[in-house]
């Protein structure tokens, strides 16, 4: 007995796809980086130890904002968060690839964090609101394979950017992309209308988890064995 397969509309992939470039960035980010690390002590005449906030602080970004940008979006519109966090991630990518010193790279790094906590903090919620449920499965499944690329493209990409490019590019190589998911989110909020709800915002609650990891992370990074 064969079972007929049901086909996602054509829409709803381009959905997927809008969901999956925040998703893709925001994840791949931190793996080129890594590689660019010791590009980027060696160009500003740091240790591996403060170079390294470039990363720890990017993380901590996301995990101090998701939550919060989280409720936003349940509250304004899910499109509309993930399409400012599209602007914030774009811009301070930007801004990361003019960076002149270790301490504009880590406060950019900050911000482009809070653009991507916008971005994953709403990419699921996009695909559950829009896909229609028989569909959903294999969207989130899309989602999942982009988030598992992180670990594979991030290191090759990284690299072959930084031998051709130089380290600045692997910021700027955000662009065109974002500028694609952009063009995305304007077509599906011309026309789509998003169910919004009044969850209330435990900022309290996040700050605290926010310095409790800050705590953490610091003495892991200063721990001497």
């Amino acid at each position: 007995m064969s079972s007929k397969k049901i086909q996602m509309g054509t829409q709803e992939k381009w959905i997927v796809v809008v969901a999956g470039i925040g998703l893709l960035l925001s994840t791949l980010d931190t793996g080129i980086i890594n590689v660019a690390l010791p590009t980027l002590a060696t160009d500003f005449h740091v240790n591996a130890a403060s170079i390294a906030w470039t990363v720890t602080l990017y993380t901590l970004s996301i995990v101090g904002t998701i939550i919060i940008f989280g409720r936003l979006s349940d509250k304004f519109g899910h499109l509309k968060i993930y399409s400012l966090g599209l602007i914030v991630f774009t811009v301070f990518s930007v801004l990361c690839g003019f960076s002149q010193n270790i301490l504009e790279i880590v406060g950019f790094r900050i911000l482009q964090g809070i653009g991507a906590s916008m971005l994953q903090a709403t990419a699921v919620a996009i695909i559950s609101t829009t896909v229609s449920e028989k569909h959903r499965d294999s969207a989130f499944g899309t989602l999942s394979a982009l988030m598992g690329l992180d670990p594979v493209l991030g290191p090759s990409v990284g690299g072959a950017i930084i031998s051709l490019c130089g380290w600045r590019w692997i910021f700027w190589i955000n662009v065109p992309i974002s500028i694609i998911g952009l063009i995305g989110c304007r077509y599906f909020l011309m026309r789509n209308k998003e169910v919004h709800n009044s969850n209330s915002i435990d900022l309290s609650g996040n700050l605290l988890l926010t310095g409790a990891i800050s705590c953490l992370i610091s003495k892991c990074i200063y721990l001497e064995f």
